[in-house]
This record gives C-alpha cells, structure tokens and sequence, in this order.
C-alpha cells in the first residue's frame, strides 16, 4: 500500500471515494490529460506531441559543463540534442506563429523536465537560460505561459523556495510537505509496480487495482494530480487508467493515444434506458415443421459487436439473445469480398449473389425473380417496411431492378411493376415530381397513398405510406410501423400467408460514422422490433423470424463494458464495410435450417420454399 504523503493527503475514505467518483467523471482529452513520455525519443521530438495538441511534454536533461543535453541515457548524449534546439527554440517559434500561446486556439501546455544529475546546479543553470524569456513560462503573470514542473534529481522541498516561482515540482508519496511546498508540488508521482505487476493485458486483479484506486484516490483528496511512471502503454491501460481517475495517461505513442482520446466520446457510451426482453415459449421453435408467415428483420451494417455493444448496454440481454437457432450469413457478393447494401439485399431479396451497387439483378445486369414477385404467384402478400427511404438500398432489392443503387427516380418507378402490397419508409422526392404524377400512377395501380403512421390504421388492398421525408430523423419508425403492417399483411392475405421485411437502415450510419452511440440506440430500438416479432410468432403459431444483416459496418471491437451500467466503449477499425459473416438467428417453424454458416442468397432460396411448399 502507498505511505504517507503528508497530512492533508491523509484525508477520511469517504472523502477519497468522493474524489474518485469525481475523477472517475471527468472527461478525458488529449489537450489536458495526453503526457507524452520520454518524448526526446521520437523522430521528431517535440513536434509530434505538439501537432496532437498534447498538453504535457517529457524531457530528460544532462547537465554536461554549461550545457543541457537532451538523453535518455549518458551514453547517448551527443552536443548538438540541446533543450534549447530540441525544445526551447521550437515552442518559441510556435509562440511567435500563435500570437504568444504554444497552441493557436489557446490550448495549455506543461514541460515535465527529468533532470538527470547537477541537482541544485542544473535547476540554476536551466533559470539562467531560461532568464531571458522567463515571461513565456510564468503562469502567475501569464494566462499563456508554458508550466515548468521539475522531476528526478530535484532539489529538497524544504530548499524549493530558493528558486524561480516558475518552477513546480514533481511530488512524490511518503514525502512531508509543508502546506507552502505542496503549492509549489503540481502533481504527485508514483511508480506503477509499487501496488502492482500487471503487465498491461487483461486486467488487474481486485486487490491490485484497490491498492492502485486508493493511492489514486488519496491524492486526489488533496487536490492534487495524479502521474504514475513504468506503466504499461497499452489501449486497455488507458482505459483502466481512465476508469481509475488517473490524471495523466503517459504514452510512447502520442499518435495513437491523440486517436484514442479524441474518438473516445465517440467510442463510449451509456444508453439512457433499458428495455426488458420479451421470453419466448418456444412451443413452435421446433425441428420439422414449416412456417406459414416469414418475418425477416434486417439490421444495416450490424455485425456481432454491434449486436453485443446492445446487449451490454442493455445490461446484457436483448431480444436478440433469446435465440436458440444460430448461424451467421456469409455476405460476400459475387464480384468482391465485401459487399455493399444494393448486393447484400438482392441476394436476400432474389435468391442470387450479384454485383455490388445492383438492385434485383444479376450479374450479367438482367432482372431477377424476387422473393415478393414469387410469393405473389402463389397469393401470398408481401410488405417492405424500412426507417431508411423507400428507394434505398435495402428496400428496393425486394421490388425493383436497376444496376445503379443511387438511380432512385428509376427505382421509384420500378414500384409501378412490383408485386408487393405493402411499403412503409420515408419518401424520395421523385413521387412528388411533376405535379405527382408516379403518385397518381401508383394509385391507377391499386396504391392507397399515405403520409405518416399515424394513428389510423393502415387501408386499401395494396399501401405506400410514408412516414418522414427526412428519414434519419425518425428514430423509431419500424417500432411504430410494427404492428400496423403485421395486422395489415394478416387482413390482406386472407389466409395465405405473408412475408414482412423490415429494416433498421440505421445502425450502418453509425458505423461509416464510427458512432457507437448510433449503432446502440439503433440496434436497441432494432431489437425491440425483435420482440414483438417473437411475440406475434408464439401467438400466430405458424410465423418464422429470421433476423440478420446485410453487412458488417466500421470493424467494431469491443474492449470494455459494463453490464450493471450498460456502459460500453469501443474502437472502429474501418469507416467502411467489412467481410464479416454477421448473425442469422432463427425463431419459429423452420428455423434449424438457418442455422450454421449460410450464404445469404441462401435466405431468400429456403424462405420460398418453405412458403411455397
């Protein structure tokens, strides 16, 4: 356990838990908490730090004759790595560049300065040098002023009043300062394998990271930052570091730690809310039988993480997670590895892989057969329901046919040869171009036309309803479309059966955009989705729900969550697509034949058969 610091360290454990809750909330950035370690040692030291708005700086120095040499070790000083080159001549150019601030926009800087022998001499002889200039580091008399704090060979804190006010100094535990030293004392240092040996991995065990907390927590009653040296320099130490309050996050690495904190908010997130999951029978959840209703729900760009990041959130269950039928869907189209929406639907939608960027086509850029259009022969009706605009990728491949996902006038039209009975999302301005008139086509086609959800009920024998010209702004139109297109497709197809696709477009948004937050909210409102299909299937008895994605969106990794909080934190790998298989789960009459590695063009083939017979 740590020692004592000094008396007003050695505060009551109630006040310490109080101070670690506070730091535990702070927030974490690159400008007030990033110290980059040993930073003489990159290949451009200084600078490096000083492009990613690092707030804290590390030089070590040797005092060799009137100089001070840059070196992390005495066999590595060479004459020309003087501070006043490395560092001295640098951040007064960008003080003369910004106006008289190190940082244009007005972001603090601290030089932490290691000396490495000379004591008392060496502090004299960097005041000495730093004389002429002294007006750029008191931060007493300027707001801009660079903060100097002085560490390894240091003078005793009885004698730190017999140098410049412009020094502060490094404290260290088990020292007994005055109240006067501790003024002086900007922040309190330890060694990091005094209260444990972790490594970095993994995580500390119990005992270990309340050794760590308690310091931590101590110093903080002070009023005091905390530093530690000879840790780790690792993501999953940042994060302890970060969960423990830890002031300053060192790091080798100013590059990827700059990325780490400036994506954190991003990154992390606690969803206001939980839901609780619907617990389903399983009466018809066995082998053997087949269904009479498919429900398939398609979540954009959710791969497992994305799901998993839901489920922490939600305290570690979801709708999702009730599934006892599992597989993954191998999402690659024909001409790539990854694919893109436009192919990944169309296999769902018609049974063939094809090009990226094709809509119900193949890959010769000919029309397929699509699962709505096949069911219909048969009588069976079929909706598209989706948060995404009607013409968008997803939505179309189950009625339209064009080689150009972004072709929406053409797509729009394709609606006028489409089968389906049922088309919920938001609108595309081509059906209000030219004084309506694919609106009045549509009607000629038997299409009741509605603006919004509502609070009426779905009518007519075929519906185009839109619910919101800016789509990305109804956060829950599938949750509320629900029930409304499950009634519906029931009245309409008098018996026969019917197929429902609905899509949350949403999730994929916050993978190009690397916003875990998105991909949660998302996925959550998603799964509720989930459960009321779940629970229309146990009371239908003949419904199968199949849910899945088209792709995986961002490369999401998890390394931390908390299932009592439901926070999660997370890193993206990509802003792109990737090849990831994604879930596949299977709930009702037939859903062992989902399970297991499927293609998904695989999904549209069996759903046919299976409603078809």
């Amino acid at each position: 356990m740590n020692k004592r610091i000094n008396t007003v360290l050695m505060a009551s454990v109630l006040m310490a838990a109080t101070a670690s809750q506070r730091a535990t909330a702070q927030q974490y950035h690159v400008n007030s908490n990033a110290h980059s370690h040993n930073d003489y040692l990159q290949q451009q030291p200084f600078y490096l730090a000083h492009a990613h708005h690092f707030y804290s700086i590390e030089m070590d120095l040797f005092m060799k004759g009137d100089q001070l040499l840059v070196a992390h070790t005495p066999e590595e000083i060479t004459a020309n790595r003087t501070i006043e080159a490395l560092y001295i001549e640098p951040l007064l150019r960008e003080i003369r560049m910004n106006g008289g601030k190190p940082y244009a926009n007005g972001d603090k800087l601290q030089f932490l300065i290691d000396l490495k022998n000379g004591s008392d001499t060496a502090l004299r002889l960097l005041e000495k040098k730093l004389k002429p200039i002294r007006q750029h580091f008191d931060v007493a008399a300027n707001p801009n002023a660079v903060r100097l704090v002085i560490s390894g060979d240091m003078p005793a804190p009885a004698r730190f009043a017999d140098f410049d006010p412009i020094f502060f100094f490094d404290g260290r535990a088990g020292v007994n300062y005055t109240k006067a030293q501790l003024e002086r004392i900007a922040f309190v240092s330890a060694p990091f394998q005094r209260y444990t040996v972790w490594n970095g991995l993994g995580r500390i065990v119990e005992q270990e990271y309340q050794q760590v907390k308690h310091f931590v927590d101590s110093v903080h009653t002070a009023g005091k930052q905390v530093r530690f040296w000879g840790a780790p320099d690792t993501k999953t130490t940042w994060q302890a570091f970060i969960k423990l309050g830890v002031d300053y996050l060192n790091t080798d690495m100013p590059g990827d730690m700059a990325r780490f904190l400036n994506t954190y908010p991003d990154n992390t997130y606690t969803a206001p809310e939980k839901h609780i999951p619907y617990k389903p029978s399983y009466k018809t959840d066995v082998s053997g039988k087949k269904p009479k209703n498919v429900i398939l729900l398609i979540s954009d760009g959710a791969g497992f993480s994305q799901l998993w990041a839901a489920a922490t959130a939600n305290g570690g269950h979801l709708n999702a997670t009730a599934f006892r039928h599992i597989g993954f869907s191998k999402t690659n189209p024909a001409d790539d590895y990854n694919t893109d929406s436009a192919a990944g639907a169309t296999a769902m939608g018609t049974g063939q892989k094809t090009r990226n960027r094709y809509i119900g086509m193949d890959t010769l850029g000919m029309p397929i057969l699509n699962v709505v259009d096949k069911l219909a022969v048969k009588g069976i009706k079929s909706g598209i329901v989706s948060n995404d605009r009607v013409t968008g990728a997803t939505p179309s491949s189950f009625y339209a046919h064009q080689v150009e996902r972004n072709d929406a006038d053409k797509i729009a039209n394709d609606l006028l040869k489409s089968q389906v009975t049922l088309l919920v999302g938001g609108k595309q301005t081509t059906f209000d171009a030219n004084d309506g008139q694919l609106n009045k086509a549509l009607k000629q086609q038997g299409f009741n036309i509605q603006e919004g959800i509502g609070t009426a009920a779905f009518s007519g024998k075929r519906l185009l309803c839109f619910d919101h010209d800016k789509p990305a702004e109804n956060f829950r139109l599938i949750e509320n479309a629900f029930d409304k297109s499950i009634s519906y497709l029931q009245e309409q197809s008098k018996g026969k059966g019917f197929f429902l696709m609905m899509e949350g477009a949403k999730i994929d948004g916050g993978g190009h955009g690397n916003k875990i937050k998105q991909c949660i909210d998302e996925y959550l409102s998603f799964d509720k989705v989930i459960g009321k299909a779940m629970e229309f299937a146990d009371k239908d008895g003949e419904t199968l729900v199949l849910v899945t994605s088209d792709h995986e969106t961002g490369g999401l990794i998890l390394y931390d969550g908390n299932y009592q909080t439901g926070m999660v934190t997370g890193t993206f790998t990509t802003t792109d697509h990737t090849g990831l298989p994604v879930p596949l789960l299977g709930y009702g009459p037939g859903a062992e034949q989902f399970a297991g590695f499927v293609p998904n063009n695989e999904i549209a083939v069996k759903i046919v058969e299976m409603l078809v017979k």
